[in-house]
């Protein structure tokens, strides 16, 4: 019960630390700095063939691929595979219906798009935080597995949230919404498995 509360707690405190250090503190604007030329008023990095190809795309099907796996694996990695899906349906359909743009679309960065919206949470981290639904179901039983691959679920996510700012796809906040999501809904589906007395 004590760590029930505890995760709880740390949820409430990214609720309220990712828009105020972020969005309204201006760690977002900070970050995209980085990677924002202001004489071109453009995202050198945006077309770059190694964030675009392997970052992007292939990391994408790649990740599908292990979904795919998991669901023929079956047993605990079937569940996996299930509660992985449950994740990147909450995050999307969040996503579909944002009206927060992502910096590339926005006139202060060189955009001419600023109501496109459809970009708040990230999705592309998903290829790696939709893992924190396999971590949920192999905890039960391997504990070294379950340990591994939430190490390899934030790696991957934040390698990619990293990559998609580096592009000027999305602002640092999005990409820990999405794994603020994705860990809010894995604490939920694991309420929901938890045997009723």
């Amino acid at each position: 019960m004590r760590r029930e509360l505890l995760q709880v707690a740390a949820l409430a405190a990214g609720a309220l630390l990712i828009p105020l250090v972020f969005r309204y503190g201006g760690a977002d604007r900070w970050f995209a700095g980085l990677f924002f030329d202001p004489a071109s008023r453009a995202f050198p990095l945006r077309d770059d063939w190694w964030l675009s190809v392997p970052g992007h795309t292939s990391l994408k099907w790649v990740a599908l691929g292990y979904w795919m796996a998991c669901v023929t694996w079956g047993g605990r990695a079937r569940r996996g595979a299930l509660y992985m899906a449950v994740i990147v349906a909450v995050v999307l359909l969040l996503k579909y219906y944002s009206q927060y743009s992502c910096p590339w679309d926005l006139p202060e960065y060189g955009g001419s798009k600023p109501d496109a919206g459809r970009c708040l949470p990230a999705a592309h981290p998903l290829t790696g935080f939709a893992f924190f639904g396999l971590y949920l179901a192999l905890r039960g039983g391997s504990r070294r597995e379950a340990i591994a691959t939430l190490v390899a679920a934030w790696l991957v996510g934040l390698a990619a949230g990293a990559i998609q700012m580096a592009r000027g796809a999305h602002f640092a906040s999005h990409v820990l919404w999405t794994a603020w999501l994705a860990w809010a809904v894995m604490l939920l589906l694991a309420a929901l498995e938890r045997p009723r007395p």
